[in-house]
């Protein structure tokens, strides 16, 4: 609970930045550019030419 910080560490928790959400994001990022990398090599440049 925040009630048992002192106010020093309240305002250092609050004013600290989202490292959680950075990751997560980051993780979805390289999530997204897999399946694109796959879609393309794979799917895309695996028919080959068009005709």
């Amino acid at each position: 609970m925040m009630s048992n910080l002192s106010p020093q560490e309240e305002e250092q928790i609050l004013n600290s930045a989202p490292r959680g959400t950075m990751a997560l994001l980051l993780v979805f990022a390289a999530m997204f550019f897999g399946a694109w990398l796959f879609m393309y090599f794979v799917l895309f440049l695996g028919h080959g030419p068009v005709n």
